[in-house]
């Protein structure tokens, strides 16, 4: 047997093992929980224990643990099981492949939907974002759920802005950036991000949503100007 056939025997029985060691680890996740042994999470391999076991496989090892999480979220939506795995499922998806962005986007869904647990889904987006900084995805999720849940503007405006700083950011980001800095009385940013949208966009639709707001935003400004920072009441034609 030569080097090179025996390297590949040795990482396909690796993978063979490791896919075993998985598959068996959730079927004992499955049993009946009128069984549950009060020691049943250590037969699940840490992440740790996978990545010292893929031997160079971590993003198909991943793949076939995604698989895996998500079969075990669809047996939980058919109430089969509970989510008690569900953050040891996602450390492991995580820890094979830091930079899996919708492990870190669904697992965040899932920690506010299902757990009602919204620090928690922030903390799973910040992970992300430490793997991921150049992501719009991940700091976009969180300024969401601060602008959509909490009415946290100021808050969620940093958020989408930093999501417009990443290198795959397209007009989405902007937009809501602009009208998050609007919801938050900051007239002058939303002015600026609008203009930026305005000039920048390749999309009619949002040039023509850039031209509504900027005229709508330049006209309170002048308002303010006329009639002071207290002035209560429809914007009027100037």
């Amino acid at each position: 047997m030569t080097m090179g056939t025996r390297g590949t025997l040795v990482r396909f029985v690796s993978t063979l093992v490791l896919a075993t060691v998985v598959v068996l680890s959730l079927a004992r996740m499955d049993i009946d929980r009128r069984k549950v042994d009060r020691n049943e999470r250590l037969y699940f391999p840490s992440g740790k224990f996978l990545v010292e076991s893929s031997l160079g496989f971590r993003q198909v090892a991943a793949d076939y643990l995604w698989f895996r999480f998500i079969q075990y979220f669809g047996s939980y939506a058919k109430g089969h099981n509970d989510l008690r795995y569900f953050d040891l499922l996602l450390k492991g998806v995580t820890r094979l492949d830091p930079q899996f962005v919708e492990a870190y986007h669904f697992g965040s869904l899932v920690a506010w939907s299902e757990q009602d647990d919204f620090p928690k889904a922030v903390d799973i987006l910040k992970k992300g974002i430490l793997h991921n900084p150049d992501t719009a995805e991940l700091p976009f999720q969180i300024a969401f759920i601060y602008y959509v849940f909490f009415h946290d503007y100021p808050r969620a405006s940093l958020w989408f802005e930093a999501a417009t700083k990443c290198s795959d950011a397209t007009d989405r980001e902007t937009r809501f950036a602009a009208f998050s800095r609007y919801k938050a009385g900051d007239d002058r940013v939303s002015l600026a991000l609008w203009l930026d949208l305005q000039k920048n966009s390749s999309s009619p639709t949002m040039r023509e949503l850039a031209d509504k707001m900027v005229g709508e935003i330049e006209r309170k400004l002048k308002v303010r100007q006329l009639y002071g920072d207290d002035f209560i009441g429809p914007i009027p034609e100037l």
